[in-house]
């Protein structure tokens, strides 16, 4: 499926001047419009395909309900680039967001946009609350979920591809001779983490490798820094550590470096996400790319298929990984490697 970013890119341009030449703003130039608007008519791509019958909505807004952690919506680097592809794939489509942050203890109070129909329908991020998934679908409201999914029939979802994703992870430390693999995860009860840790445990299955409890570190979002102080303090610490994602490797990285200890040399480490910081870092990580921008503007042209009724059934569409490698795995099969 062309995406709003697939324009941007062949056109060298943001995602907001996309929008604002297919929108037809005066605020481009007329040469720019014209370069986008071939480009968009070249690639076939229909950002109005579900456009029909839009204009018949009572307020062309779509709501955003996300959970609220412990760190701020704008400074996590994995959600704020799905919600740019969620602005820019409603811009293109003439709809508004609205944004609702959920309490960390939800209390069963509705969201007010929902209690005012303020929107059209709502894109669902992060681990919500069963009870409000549950009302939002006796009610019937149109919606979408984004990765992690939730265990229903009822919904329609835009998922990641976890499990591959982390077995491709593990697969490639152990072809990178890394038999003694260490495992770091938020909490394992939110599906995707689930997923990744399922991937982690066949692809060891797969190779006939042991997995050390010791090496099994489970708990928060930002716990990478005493999670990996703590294993490279053992007596026979792991050679590689794969980390569910990218925000703990950054407190990873500092912990290291504060035991005196040096990546790849001393020790491994694997990611998953690919956020922005992962390219620029010392060194660059290798990790699994996560495609967040498609994300958010599948998840958009989804629920407004629902809204106009164009789909008749819960759908879930799976977003493929790719494994980006950088520096920060050690090839121990080399005749350098210990």
């Amino acid at each position: 499926m062309i995406t709003i970013k697939d324009i941007a890119q062949a056109a060298e341009c943001s995602l907001s001047t996309v929008s604002k030449a297919i929108n037809g703003r005066d605020d481009i130039s007329a040469s720019t419009r014209a370069r986008i608007l071939k480009i968009v008519e070249e690639l076939d791509y229909t950002p109005n395909a579900f456009g029909k019958g839009l204009k018949n909505k009572k307020t062309e807004n779509i709501g955003v309900i996300f959970s609220r952690e412990s760190r701020p919506l704008s400074l996590n680097p994995f959600y704020s680039r799905v919600l740019e592809g969620i602005e820019a794939e409603l811009a293109i489509n003439d709809y508004n967001l609205v944004l609702h942050m959920l309490p960390e203890k939800y209390d069963g109070e509705y969201p007010k946009m929902l209690k005012e129909h303020n929107v059209d329908g709502i894109i669902l991020f992060s681990a919500l609350h069963d009870r409000l998934i549950q009302q939002l679908s006796d009610d019937m409201i149109p919606m979408v979920h984004v990765d992690p999914g939730v265990n229903s029939d009822r919904c329609s979802q835009v998922i990641i591809d976890n499990e591959r994703g982390a077995f491709l992870a593990t697969q490639y430390l152990i072809h990178n001779g890394h038999k003694k693999i260490a495992f770091i995860s938020p909490d394992i009860d939110r599906e995707s983490f689930r997923l990744r840790y399922l991937g982690f445990r066949r692809a060891m299955d797969h190779y006939r490798l042991k997995m050390d409890e010791r090496y099994i570190r489970i708990g928060g979002l930002e716990q990478g820094y005493e999670q990996v102080r703590d294993l490279v303090q053992l007596k026979k610490r792991p050679t590689a550590i794969f980390i569910t994602n990218d925000l703990n490797v950054m407190y990873a990285y500092q912990a290291i470096k504060d035991c005196n200890l040096t990546l790849p040399d001393d020790i491994s480490i694997i990611g998953f996400d690919d956020i922005s910081w992962a390219k620029s870092a010392t060194p660059s990580l290798t990790t699994i790319r996560v495609y967040k921008e498609e994300m958010g503007s599948i998840a958009v042209r989804m629920l407004l298929r629902i809204i106009n009724n164009e789909l008749n059934s819960p759908v879930t569409t799976m977003i493929p990984v790719r494994l980006v490698e950088r520096k920060s795995v050690k090839n121990l099969s080399q005749p350098d490697g210990t």
